[in-house]
């Protein structure tokens, strides 16, 4: 699985040469960004015709056809055989086949998804368009969540409106009207290696020339603000019996300002700092349990283990999203559904084996003697949190 991308991944790499700085200021959540960078070979060997190839006989759920000028947009089973050859059929009639969230199958997009996650504290996924010449996948329209368009194979000319149409609630979906492009645009053609980036509620298509098309559509699942704010709804109503019951009795016919007043009193409780600390904790703990874990070498490891030196040398697993949390005398960290707690001791080196990309075991911090550095990272590469290099 080597890939130089993979092995430099982070955002600075994802969007170069646009500095993270640049692109946090001026284009996320805000603007489209384009980069042309004239280095075909940029991904490398991410995903290849091959791999799209291998991909779809693999048996995925269901393979999605679309076909903007034939208004065509429907999925097919590959279980049977009809599924197979229509498929097929449709791709030489100009059909892009999609193959949705490949990062739970193929290893490569796994990493590029869970090594972004780690940075961007949200989950990603990929969707696969593999579009033949001429062809032209979806009618022009916006997409309910940020998008980064990785250009892998081929070229594919693009449009995108200036002017965002709808900063969309969770869950919105466009509907059938307003699929057509107004306005000033954003005319352009991302060629292999070239990468755009889409905020949610920009109208966007995209049609192939006389070239297929292959690109990576990585999307943001994001953690809102709404996500956030009805957990602190929630953990306020259990700390709380007094507002989980009934508004007051006839609050429809009694002052409104008693209302106001009430609700007033209730979120000035929930922006208490103290109580907000505890939320937060306890609110980032849980988004961590929702980031897919990599258990990858974990098998072998148990049943062929070997020795630890004090001169191997090891790193954190690439793309774990993890929590430290410091206690009186202890530090625990928090990783998928589980959390280990190790001596106090231990915490400048634990913080050291998370973050640095790969040392020597003896070059541990802190007042350790060999063994218990040993130890330590015998206990990490157990639980999946560091590797051997």
């Amino acid at each position: 699985m080597n890939n130089k991308f993979l092995e430099n991944l982070n955002l600075a790499s994802l969007i170069a040469p646009v500095t993270t700085q640049e692109f946090l200021s001026r284009y996320w959540e805000k603007q489209p960004l384009i980069i042309h960078r004239k280095d075909s070979n940029y991904y490398g060997n991410l995903f290849t015709l091959n791999d799209y190839d291998d991909a779809i006989t693999r048996d995925p759920s269901y393979v999605k056809v679309a076909d903007a000028i034939a208004k065509k947009n429907v999925s097919y089973s590959p279980l049977f055989v009809q599924g197979l050859e229509q498929t097929l059929e449709d791709f030489r009639g100009g059909a892009t086949l999609v193959l949705d969230q490949l990062q739970n199958k193929d290893p490569k997009l796994g990493l590029l998804c869970r090594t972004l996650a780690q940075e961007f504290s949200h989950r990603l996924q990929t969707n696969l368009y593999l579009t033949p010449p001429h062809g032209k996948g979806f009618t022009p329209h916006w997409d309910n969540h940020d998008v980064f368009i990785l250009q892998v194979e081929g070229y594919k000319h693009w449009n995108i409106e200036r002017e965002r149409r709808v900063v969309p609630m969770e869950g919105e979906k466009q509907g059938d009207q307003g699929r057509e492009l107004r306005g000033d645009l954003h005319t352009f053609t991302l060629n292999r290696g070239d990468i755009a980036y889409i905020p949610q509620g920009f109208v966007h298509a995209a049609e192939c020339g006389p070239e297929a098309s292959l690109h990576i559509t990585l999307g943001i699942h994001s953690v809102n603000w709404s996500d956030l704010l009805r957990a602190l709804i929630t953990a306020s109503m259990k700390l709380n019996e007094d507002i989980r019951g009934m508004l007051p009795f006839g609050f429809m016919h009694a002052p409104q300002s008693d209302l106001v007043r009430s609700t007033a009193a209730i979120l000035r409780r929930m922006s208490d700092e103290e109580f907000l600390n505890v939320f937060m904790t306890n609110f980032r703990d849980e988004c961590v349990k929702g980031f897919k874990m990599d258990i990858s070498g974990q098998i072998l490891e148990f049943l062929r283990p070997a020795p630890l030196l004090i001169t191997d040398v090891v790193g954190p697993r690439p793309g774990i999203v993890y929590q430290l949390q410091s206690g009186d005398d202890s530090i625990e960290v928090k990783f998928g559904s589980r959390s280990i707690v190790f001596l106090g001791i231990f915490q400048e080196a634990l913080g050291f084996a998370l973050k640095t990309p790969s040392f020597v075991i003896r070059t541990l911090p802190g007042n350790l003697a060999e063994v218990e550095r040993i130890v330590l990272i015998e206990r990490l590469i157990q639980e999946g949190l560091v590797v051997r290099k």
